[in-house]
């Protein structure tokens, strides 16, 4: 049994779809992150960073934190082999997503969404990059159907994150990214997993499939 600690972010939708995908058993831990639930010790004792989302593999005795060290630890038939080509195509985007997406991504859903006022800097800095991001997966996904030539933990890690109208991208200019997203969209795991959210915290943005 794995207790996963979670609310339905984009981050904590990765692992949220991942668990429906493969069927694994597991209960749903909600972390109310707008209330300051991730400061409390005894999550932060399985979170070290104070973020969602978290892992407990029961029957391990094992806990995780790092939605990328998450979804390699649960992603089974997900990952490929460890040391084959396709382990490192894979891997490459799951970086991908972990060290640009998530970084850029969320500060300039936080200055569009939340800032006071305009910062001009901030917003033409973030939006060009966030757009340089979705120039990066439309040429992977020319090329191929998924982010790694095939359906795995880097699309998951991905999808939750390409929230077009909260970044201010026109998704017509990037029709391979479009495609994808409703092929992503309309699997039974991604709608269960996006179902399961609204019944956690229906406010949430990133819960917004436009």
């Amino acid at each position: 049994m794995i207790d996963l600690y979670y609310r339905p972010t984009a981050n904590g939708l990765k692992v949220g779809i991942l668990v429906e995908e493969l069927g694994i058993e597991h209960r749903l831990v909600p972390v109310n992150i707008r209330e300051g639930a991730q400061q409390a010790e005894a999550f932060q004792r399985i979170s070290a960073n104070g973020r969602i989302p978290a892992i407990v593999d029961q029957a391990r005795g094992l806990s995780l934190f790092e939605s990328g060290a998450v979804l390699n630890y649960l992603g089974g038939a997900l990952v490929p082999d460890v040391g084959t080509a396709e382990y490192w195509q894979v891997q490459q985007w799951l970086f991908w997503q972990v060290g640009h997406v998530t970084p850029y991504l969320s500060q300039l859903q936080v200055f569009r969404e939340r800032a006071p006022e305009p910062i001009p800097f901030a917003l033409e800095m973030l939006q060009r990059e966030a757009e340089r991001l979705y120039v990066v997966l439309e040429g992977a996904l020319q090329a191929h159907e998924y982010a790694a030539g095939h359906h795995s933990v880097a699309d998951i890690a991905i999808f939750p994150w390409i929230q077009p109208a909260r970044q201010g991208i026109e998704l017509a200019r990037y029709p391979a990214v479009a495609a994808w997203r409703e092929r992503i969209k309309a699997r039974p795991a991604v709608q269960r997993a996006y179902a399961r959210g609204r019944e956690v915290a229906a406010q949430e943005k990133s819960l917004v499939l436009e």
